[in-house]
């Protein structure tokens, strides 16, 4: 039946589509942004969602900023494309395959292609920087002045650019103001008539600064000098703020982890406003993206989707800043498209990964891959966001012992390696070395009460434990099918009871 009603929503869309101009794709990234920190951003729901789709369960497939991003390039989840964390010799931009990325694809296909902004983790740091294949225009900050509002360095279509400097804050040389005005002008570049296009604008905003040494500014996030201060009197959800009274479910990275109190609340709280005020200038930056497309007249025929690579931690699970975990705050992200066939102030509760980010653009654009992707495009979805299925996606936490949550290199940490399956209603993990955490969310929306050890919730395990085996080595369209009867299976092994949770 899915399969009959997304094959109406294709030929509708296609109707016609012989005389439509070919669209142009619009892929807004930020650093590091939760799913609610989209209330910072007014213009961008209004402009974005509310002319088009806003998909409610998008999640970070690996929640860590290199891993992710090169799941969008590729469309593969990580144990396939082989970047496993931010730096070498398991990650970093050098263990990407640039020649097969979707800028490639796209290029062969007769597009113009442009990226703007934060590439991958390391780029330009251990080797000097290039031009990737694929991109016949390129704006990328060098790390690691990436992390850097003021300061930054760019290597722009084969030069190399200071704009600048850390202490010296300049309101003419924020770097998502700077990077907005590179892409206002692409697109103006690209009139009615022109070829088609695709950018990729990568904010660095929310992400926290990297300072100088010697340096004696904090490095906390800073946003841009004209949004100071606005949400000086915003609080932190309780949720955030009282972190988890209990962690003796989780497993030995979670239970190690002392309550959040005193000064560590206090730097949360600092972060979280300064988090929300530097997305203001993002959300600016999406509306004037909007606005060129219209003057230009390309609005009509262009898709923009503005997302973020992963989540971040806020003092919830008592983590107080970082990604890489499978629970909400990490892998939540928000997700926003609109464009041709899409109708305004629509919302789908599909389960969606960042693994369908370039499959979703290669179908846009009518472009075809020269390797197995593992997502599918959500294209169907935004048009009909009333269709749903039983795919289920998969987390993977794939750094070795030594590497931090944030995938920083420090000693004697044991975060170590996972593998996830989320569903609808559960997530199931699976952590190497044999510990285990089972949620259900629809009872349980904070993640707080693991059931993995539940007698009541034995079936359920075991149904999403050979599913999760099954996807942890899936490749290509395997990993994207329906699972026709998983939603059955669940049913039948699904409690009646349950134990009350807190909050």
């Amino acid at each position: 039946m899915l399969l009959a009603a997304l094959a109406a929503v294709v030929l509708a869309a296609s109707s016609g589509a012989q005389d439509a101009p070919r669209p142009s794709v619009v892929v807004i990234m930020t650093d590091d942004q939760t799913y609610e920190d989209m209330a910072a951003m007014p213009l961008t729901r209004r402009l974005v969602g509310g002319a088009g789709t806003t998909f409610r369960n998008a999640y970070a497939s690996y929640p860590l900023c290199c891993p992710s991003r090169a799941t969008f390039l590729t469309g593969q989840y990580a144990h396939n494309h082989g970047v496993r964390t931010n730096t070498p010799p398991h990650g970093g931009v050098e263990a990407l395959d640039a020649e097969r990325t979707l800028p490639v694809w796209l290029s062969r296909g007769g597009y113009d292609t442009s990226h703007i902004g934060k590439y991958l983790n390391g780029y330009g740091l251990r080797r000097s920087p290039t031009v990737p294949p694929g991109w016949r225009d390129w704006h990328a900050t060098i790390d690691k002045s990436t992390y850097q509002m003021w300061g930054y360095r760019m290597h722009e279509n084969g030069s190399e650019n200071t704009y600048g400097n850390f202490d010296d804050e300049d309101p003419s040389l924020y770097q998502t103001d700077v990077l907005r005005d590179k892409a206002l002008q692409f697109i103006d570049g690209h009139g009615a008539d022109s070829e088609p296009f695709f950018l990729s604008l990568n904010f660095v905003a929310p992400h926290g600064e990297v300072a100088e040494p010697g340096s004696l500014t904090r490095p906390y996030v800073r946003p841009a000098p004209r949004h100071e201060g606005r949400f000086r009197g915003l609080r932190l959800p309780r949720t955030t703020a009282a972190g988890e009274s209990d962690v003796s479910d989780k497993p030995p990275v979670v239970r190690r982890l002392s309550s959040v109190r005193g000064s560590r609340s206090q730097r949360i709280l600092d972060d979280y406003r300064a988090r929300r005020e530097s997305l203001l200038a993002v959300d600016e930056a999406v509306a004037a993206v909007i606005g060129a497309l219209e003057r230009t007249g390309r609005l009509g025929s262009t898709y923009v989707a503005v997302t973020s690579d992963n989540g971040f931690f806020q003092g919830e699970h008592r983590i107080t800043k970082g990604k890489y975990l499978a629970y909400e705050p990490s892998t939540h992200v928000p997700l926003l498209i609109r464009g041709p066939g899409i109708a305004p102030g629509t919302v789908s509760d599909e389960l969606v990964s960042n693994a369908d980010l370039g499959p979703t653009v290669l179908d846009a654009a009518g472009a075809t891959a020269d390797i197995p992707v593992d997502g599918r495009s959500i294209l169907p979805f935004a048009r009909a966001p009333g269709l749903r299925s039983a795919r289920p996606i998969l987390h993977e936490g794939l750094i070795p012992g030594d590497i931090d949550r944030d995938g920083t290199k420090r000693p004697g940490s044991t975060v170590g390696v996972y593998y996830a399956i989320r569903t609808s209603r559960y997530l199931y993990v699976r952590w190497k070395g044999g510990a285990r955490e089972l949620y259900d969310r629809r009872r349980d929306p904070r993640e707080l009460d693991s059931r993995h050890a539940d007698p009541r919730y034995r079936k359920v395990a075991g149904v999403l434990g050979r599913e999760l085996q099954r996807l942890r080595g899936c490749s290509g369209p395997d990993c994207a099918r329906e699972l026709q009867g998983l939603d059955a299976r669940l049913a039948q092994a699904r409690p009646s009871a349950t134990r009350r949770v807190d909050g």
